[in-house]
């Protein structure tokens, strides 16, 4: 319980102390992101001298009420003038013609009747009472001179009809009153066409077929003029009677065309004005007009009088809201996501840089892009920032699930602090994710270089594709300025990989050196030139040649479940680094001589065989091996015991009770895969080769003994690999060690020598080279002695440390 309590305590406080990184990464580039430069202050009018310079510190936006009322008149003048054609008033108007001819017949009929008389032509005079019927009925004022032609003719039905055949044929389109109530021939109409219960819209430039009632009329007199044949008397009072009904159908309809204005006016938008960072809003010594004034005014307005602490405040919870959001969400879902707190300060601190980088950008741009000249704008050196160069380094020090979370942050805190301008974290995205992934497998710093030379290109296509986007969907002219701005765009954009790789190389020994392991500070190591493996390889061979063996196994099973194949070899190479300060108390550098715990007890021989982990730790860190090494070189035995001297104790213990704990290695268990790989190689490497007969049944069943037995003895508790990545171990085992156990084809010259009970071969003719070199032989048939590199009293072994 105890032991659950302390773990649950380390893990608090671990969380304790990510949580302050985070909040503190937060802070840091919140005060780095705030804009301090200072809003004017002065109080200007229309008119006034501009007493200095003053330029836009930020980019922002202002309402300009003028620009809008001017678009609002713009609108107006875009709505045509609407007018009403009632297209049915000439149906009514014929109706009228006809109910005239036959109020007029009716009323003459009575008339008659009431005289006694048989025709109109008998009447003296017309009467008054059949002018006023017939006019009534018409609706329009017609003299009686016109009407008493027609009564004579007792009103007849080729009248009416001629009366309505030259109507119609007057009236066939729109008629006007006065065509000055129409607009200048170039603007266009609206016309509503009203016939009864239909209503149809429609805009016309063409206003041909408008015509006013004079010539309406002008048309009837044509028409009457093509009648053929002799004219009756009553002719020209029929035409007369169609002259006087033609009025006007089409009318201006002022309400309806103020209403479409105001509506047209009133959509439009007041849209925000946006003048960029660096923009001169006026010059010193200029008089100020009233849009000077509007900007000028934004810009005091854009900031509150608390602005910077504001500011940094909410760029500070957002920073930690999304670190936080980020964070969860690599130690959840990503694989291989470190969380110890060594890697989460480290990519704090690289986003804490890249911010520095950001704001001394930003900062300088407009004086940069002044010294490039007009076809640059400060926004173009923004893309020079190095945010490959930081994905990069975190692709090699932490991992790939890192570099993701720390890709995002990244481009977001870019675009914090460039406008917040999406399409600068759209384009940092890709090129950290091209710098990162081009680094990704290379074993020399060299491709450090290339990586940068592609994350260069990468940057240099994504600008030109973000220029042709902006250009495409923007409405303004295209000038020589505004073509050759992705030139320089591109140029920076390119720079910025370059000093991306640039970053990488000088700033990765410095994480080295803080204990950060990078494949090629391992590739270093891997050198077998290394002083501590030439010490080994002399004073050692067989622990030396063991080694070796133990870094092939470790590092083929380490590419099959995925693990970090290049540090388990090298870890492999230094695990037993410490077996060269006592060489001759290991089997494998007895070379059959004198074993030298024939004349220890067996706790004197586990000291001494345990001191080997102690010293090989103590040798690392003294020649400054990475922080993964020197874990390895401890954990390599774990907590295991020592059975052979543990069983000689019991023995010799004659039924009394033996500790295991002097007969255990100091440990730590293997906690992690490289790690439990290791010890699986170094048991197994050392199990299989006490096997008289290697074949693959006899080698795969000393392997399932071994990895059984590392389980039964607890020592992959805290280890991460899963029951799968042990039986691909398992396999990938006796695939190498069957490689290294093959047969091969004995020659006759060698017969004789394979064989320990056989008469030496007898050279074959010819063969005249020997290897006779007594010189090189070290030891003589007293080799059982200590020699001057080893104490020749062995009780010495006492007083070997017992633990750190």
């Amino acid at each position: 319980m105890r032991e659950l309590f302390q773990r649950l305590g380390a893990r608090i406080g671990e969380d304790v102390l990510r949580g302050a990184v985070l909040l503190l990464v937060s802070a840091a580039c919140a005060f780095l992101l705030v804009d301090y430069t200072g809003v004017p202050s002065e109080e200007l009018a229309v008119g006034d001298v501009a007493p200095r310079t003053v330029e836009a510190p930020l980019t922002f936006r202002y309402q300009d009420f003028a620009e809008r009322d001017r678009r609002q008149v713009e609108a107006r003048q875009m709505v045509p003038a609407v007018y009403v054609y009632r297209a049915d008033l000439a149906a009514g108007i014929q109706q009228n013609i006809s109910q005239a001819y036959a109020a007029g017949l009716e009323e003459l009929t009575l008339v008659l009747e009431a005289g006694g008389l048989e025709s109109p032509e008998e009447l003296p005079e017309l009467p008054e009472r059949v002018v006023t019927r017939f006019r009534e009925a018409l609706g329009v004022h017609v003299p009686p001179e016109v009407v008493a032609p027609l009564a004579r003719a007792g009103f007849a039905k080729e009248a009416e009809t001629l009366s309505k055949q030259l109507f119609a044929a007057a009236t066939r389109g729109p008629i006007i009153a006065d065509m000055e109530r129409l607009p200048p021939p170039q603007q266009p109409i609206t016309i509503i066409e009203i016939h009864y219960a239909e209503r149809v819209e429609q805009t016309v430039t063409d206003r041909d077929f408008i015509i006013t009632p004079a010539m309406a009329r002008e048309q009837l007199d044509l028409r009457l003029l093509s009648t053929s044949g002799a004219k009756a008397p009553w002719v020209d009072a029929a035409a007369t009677v169609a002259r006087a009904s033609i009025r006007h159908d089409l009318d201006y309809d002022h309400l309806e065309t103020q209403d479409r204005r105001e509506r047209a006016a009133a959509s439009v938008p007041m849209a925000p004005l946006v003048v960029k960072r660096g923009t001169t809003l006026f010059r010193q010594g200029d008089v100020l007009t009233e849009l000077d004034l509007v900007r000028y005014r934004a810009l005091q307005s854009s900031r509150s009088e608390h602005t910077v602490g504001y500011q940094a405040m909410a760029i500070a919870l957002f920073l930690l809201m999304r670190l936080g959001t980020l964070y969860h969400f690599g130690s959840t879902y990503l694989a291989g996501f470190s969380t110890q707190v060594r890697d989460t300060g480290a990519a704090g601190l690289l986003l804490v840089f890249i911010a520095v980088l950001v704001k001394l950008t930003v900062g300088s741009s407009d004086m940069v892009a002044d010294l490039v000249g007009a076809q640059a704008e400060a926004g173009s050196v923004w893309f020079v920032v190095p945010v490959a160069g930081a994905a990069m380094l975190v692709r090699l020090l932490i991992g790939v699930s890192w570099t993701l979370v720390f890709t995002v942050a990244a481009a977001v805190l870019c675009g914090l602090a460039m406008d917040f301008d999406a399409l600068y974290v759209v384009f940092f995205l890709i090129s950290a994710v091209a710098g990162a992934g081009a680094v990704e497998h290379t074993r020399e710093r060299l491709a450090v270089l290339r990586a940068g030379l592609f994350a260069g290109v990468v940057n240099a296509a994504t600008v030109l594709l973000i220029h042709f986007l902006q250009l495409f969907m923007s409405d303004g002219e295209v000038t020589s300025a505004i073509a050759m701005r992705p030139v320089w765009s591109m140029g920076f954009g390119f720079l910025g990989g370059i000093f991306s790789s640039f970053m990488v190389l000088a700033l990765m020994p410095l994480f080295e050196s803080i204990g950060f392991v990078t494949d090629y500070r391992l590739l270093e190591l891997a050198n077998l030139n290394h002083p501590l493996l030439r010490q080994l390889m002399l004073r050692a061979p067989g622990s030396y040649h063991h080694s070796v063996i133990v870094g092939s196994l470790a590092e083929a099973a380490s590419e099959a479940i995925g693990a970090n194949a290049l540090q388990a070899r090298v870890a492999a190479y230094f695990h037993d680094v410490g077996k060269s300060a006592k060489p001759r108390y290991f089997v494998e550098n007895q070379r059959g001589g004198l074993n030298r715990h024939d004349r220890l007890n067996p706790y004197t021989s586990a000291r001494a065989i345990v001191a080997h982990v102690i010293e090989g730790g103590r040798m690392a860190r003294e020649h400054n091996l990475p922080k993964p090494i020197v874990d390895n070189v401890y954990m390599h035995h774990g907590t295991g015991l020592l059975q052979y001297f543990h069983a000689k104790a019991v023995d010799e213990a004659e039924g009394e009770e033996v500790a295991e704990a002097p007969f255990r290695y100091p440990g730590p268990t293997p906690d992690t895969r490289e790690a439990g790989i290791l010890m699986l190689a170094d048991k197994i490497e050392a199990a299989t080769r006490t096997i008289q007969t290697p074949t693959e049944e006899n080698v795969r069943q000393m392997i399932n003994l071994v990895i059984n037995s590392v389980m039964a003895d607890g020592q992959f508790e805290d280890c991460p690999l899963t029951f799968q990545e042990l039986y691909t171990i398992a396999d990938t085992f006796v695939q190498v060690l069957m490689g290294i156990y093959h047969q091969r084809i004995e020659y006759p010259q060698t017969a004789a020598a394979s064989q320990a009970t056989a008469e030496p071969a007898t050279p074959r003719p010819g063969s005249v080279i020997t290897l006779e070199l007594p010189a090189l032989t070290r030891r003589t048939e007293n080799s059982d002695e200590p020699t001057e590199d080893e104490p020749a009293d062995y009780e010495a072994v006492e007083n070997l440390p017992q633990g750190e």
